[in-house]
């Protein structure tokens, strides 16, 4: 004779084939499958569908300068410079650009990829034979960013690093010095932005200048962290002739080559012919 935990189990367990068989019933009269033991099943009585992954963007092309739009013909009274560059039109930067590094100290450990550079700006400026005193801004590119301040603890450098093992240097020498972790994750650190360190170039840049004779002058210039600018890379060429109702040829050498080198130079120059410009349009 069963006793009554005995019977109450076995209700139980005839109570729940029961909802089985009743929810198995449902599902065929609405024309969806029963749910397997443990399955997920979404309100419309559909299996769960497993969360979407996420859509990771293509890395962003590197930025290109534009060349300004002008007219087939130059304004009334003024020539027509045209500065046509070879190589492969591409300048880049890298975090540390700085000219003049302080000397390394013999038992110092070397810093790498410290970040110093903050942007950059491609500029072309002439100066007029006679009038050195003024200088035309004949071209200026968009500053671009190439590093920004940011909180440490955005950027994960508030940790100290565990050292390894021991350190082994001359007893004549002084001891490294460890590195400079921020104080709080508030202290604001460079953030370096790698996707803006290279740059394009048009083939051809135009501008309208008066008649005579320019130095002309291309130009990178860096913004430093404090916001201050200076000269990276430049190349210049005098004697430049401009001449009423021609167009001036003015060749120029963009290149970057393996490793940090670049090369930024105006070659040389040249009137075209007559016919090298449109005639006027008519009334």
């Amino acid at each position: 004779m069963k006793s009554r935990d005995d019977r109450n189990v076995a209700h139980k367990h005839g109570t729940h084939r029961r909802e089985l068989a009743a929810a198995s019933l449902l599902a065929a009269m609405l024309g969806a499958t029963p749910a397997a033991p443990g399955e997920v099943r979404a309100a419309g009585g559909g299996a769960e569908r497993p969360a979407r992954q996420e859509v990771v963007p293509p890395p962003a092309r590197p930025p290109e300068i534009q060349a300004p739009l002008l007219s087939p013909s130059p304004e009334p009274g003024k020539s027509r410079l045209a500065l046509h560059l070879d190589g492969n039109r591409r300048w880049c930067t890298y975090p540390d650009d700085r000219l003049v590094r302080p000397p390394e100290k013999e038992g110092r450990l070397q810093k790498r990829n410290e970040v110093f550079t903050f942007g950059y700006q491609f500029t072309l400026a002439a100066v007029r034979r006679g009038d050195a005193a003024t200088v035309l801004m004949l071209f200026e590119s968009p500053v671009y960013r190439t590093a920004t301040w940011r909180p440490a603890s955005k950027v994960g450098m508030t940790q100290k690093s565990v050292p390894r093992g021991p350190t082994i240097f001359n007893e004549d020498q002084p001891p490294p010095r460890p590195k400079q972790i921020p104080k709080s994750p508030d202290t604001l650190v460079p953030y370096w932005e790698e996707w803006n360190r290279c740059v394009g170039l048009p083939e051809r840049l135009e501008f309208d200048l008066d008649p005579g004779t320019y130095d002309v002058y291309a130009a990178f210039d860096l913004m430093k962290g404090d916001g201050s600018w200076v000269h990276r890379t430049t190349g210049f060429l005098t004697d430049v002739p401009v001449e009423a109702g021609r167009r001036t040829r003015l060749d120029g050498l963009i290149n970057v080559g393996p490793g940090a080198d670049r090369q930024v130079e105006l070659v040389r120059s040249s009137i075209e012919p007559e016919s090298a410009l449109p005639e006027p349009a008519g009334p």
